[in-house]
């Protein structure tokens, strides 16, 4: 196991989590479903989980109260942005418990929140110049679209158990579909990138890509639906397993390069 795999927990679920909420201030999980209220919820478990990496990345938990008090530091940033985010998974998940809906402002907000925690995830390992890898302008792309094709996934596969698979659930959306298919493309785009980046300083391209491969094969599963060639089910599922496993290999791959 490498070293910085606290790291590698957090950036994935809560980039997870953060990919499937900026999704969300478009396309709205769950419309109309009186379990809603479960899809900000499984994002706030998601974002909890993946933080518990920072203090354990820092060896000892009271040495994430000491990095708090120190704003310029990036591990301080990505917690008080996680803490930001957090706060707007709460109240969306209380409102719609609670009365049912929630104002798509508060998507909206969040959704910034989101993609805020990503670039300051990226731009954590873009300023580590120990590690020249990481010291790349790829970097941002690597995280933030990364997670958004997560995200989009993991959307399409919530609002179809949400739904129950109807007819009107994001999955067997055309639309959507497409949407999912574009950014599955960008992702291998963006992993193939990152992967030649590695291969200039030395490094293996071979996890990169793996994990265009597969999430390519997210891409093709998409566009076979959206023409009707694989059920909405089918879908739901390979996408969010191949997206999410393409990142987490590419991640993984990322982060074993401050031992190499």
């Amino acid at each position: 196991m490498i070293s910085e795999f606290p790291l590698f927990c957090f950036t994935t679920l809560a980039g997870l989590a953060a990919g499937a909420y900026a999704v969300n201030a478009v396309f709205k999980v769950g419309e109309g479903s009186k379990r809603a209220w479960l899809f900000p919820l499984a994002c706030m478990i998601l974002l909890g989980v993946g933080l518990l990496g920072l203090p354990m990345h820092l060896g000892r938990p009271e040495r994430m109260l000491i990095a708090l008090t120190q704003p310029s530091a990036m591990i301080a940033q990505e917690a008080y942005w996680s803490m930001a985010f957090g706060v707007v998974l709460l109240i969306d998940a209380v409102l719609l418990k609670v009365k049912g809906r929630a104002p798509r402002a508060l998507r909206i907000v969040g959704a910034v929140f989101a993609l805020g925690l990503t670039a300051v995830m990226g731009n954590a390992y873009f300023v580590s110049l120990a590690v020249p890898a990481w010291a790349s302008v790829a970097t941002f792309p690597f995280f933030i679209l990364g997670d958004l094709a997560m995200g989009v996934a993991a959307v399409a596969l919530f609002d179809f158990l949400l739904s129950k698979g109807s007819d009107d659930a994001l999955c067997a959306s055309p639309k959507f579909l497409l949407v999912e298919a574009v950014l599955a493309v960008v992702a291998v785009v963006v992993l193939v990138v990152e992967g030649c980046r590695f291969a200039s300083v030395g490094l293996s391209i071979a996890p990169f890509a793996v994990s265009a491969v597969i999430a390519a094969a997210s891409a093709a599963v998409a566009l076979a639906a959206r023409m009707g060639k694989v059920s909405g089910k089918v879908a739901a599922w390979a996408c969010f397993v191949c997206l999410f496993v393409a990142v987490a290999i590419a991640r993984y791959a990322f982060y074993a390069a401050c031992v190499l």
